[in-house]
């Protein structure tokens, strides 16, 4: 699906795996492994991971791209996201709205009041919603995925990122010219 004005392309499956872990990060900065995205998927009393790493890991990596049901939602549960953000389709990718769906019985109520309901008067309850959201101190608008907790996505020290193949070559040059 090509981007347009009014239509964006919908994010891959990776792209939503990749968020879920950057808003996962640890203190130090890190996000969880393929080996502790595995292990969080092992059944209570259980040894054995429902997902083995290296599934996890090709999923991270985009080398796989259509898990099966079963998988999404064993890993959904694992990052503590809706099962549905992974699903493809650019109606799944808004992970504010599926989580507040998934967790707020009133709101499930909401939207089927809407049902059968005129543009207008959907658009008259979001300028409601927006003036509730403004009386108690938060933001009007709410990005589809929410940014990471303050402090957990800052870079972090250590071994430094991998360059690019630009950068590398940008280095290389640099390096012999220096000769």
């Amino acid at each position: 699906m090509a981007n347009t004005p009014d239509r964006i392309q919908p994010l891959s499956l990776r792209t939503k795996l990749l968020a879920l872990l950057r808003r996962r990060r640890d203190r130090d900065g890190f996000t969880p492994s393929a080996r502790e995205v595995s292990a969080a998927t092992t059944p209570a009393g259980q040894r054995k991971p429902i997902l083995s790493h290296g599934q996890v890991n090709s999923l991270m990596n985009g080398t796989s791209n259509n898990p099966t049901s079963s998988t999404v939602v064993t890993l959904a549960a694992a990052l503590g996201a809706p099962a549905a953000f992974l699903l493809p389709g650019e109606e799944w990718d808004d992970l504010a709205a599926l989580t507040v769906y998934r967790e707020r019985p009133e709101a499930r109520q909401a939207l089927r009041l809407m049902q059968g309901l005129e543009v207008q008067d959907i658009l008259e309850t979001c300028t409601m919603l927006r003036e509730a959201r403004r009386r108690a101190g938060l933001s009007e608008e709410v990005p589809a995925i929410p940014l990471p907790p303050p402090g957990v996505d800052q870079p972090r020290e250590g071994r430094p990122r991998r360059l690019s193949l630009n950068e590398a070559a940008e280095r290389a040059a640099d390096d012999l010219e220096g000769l």
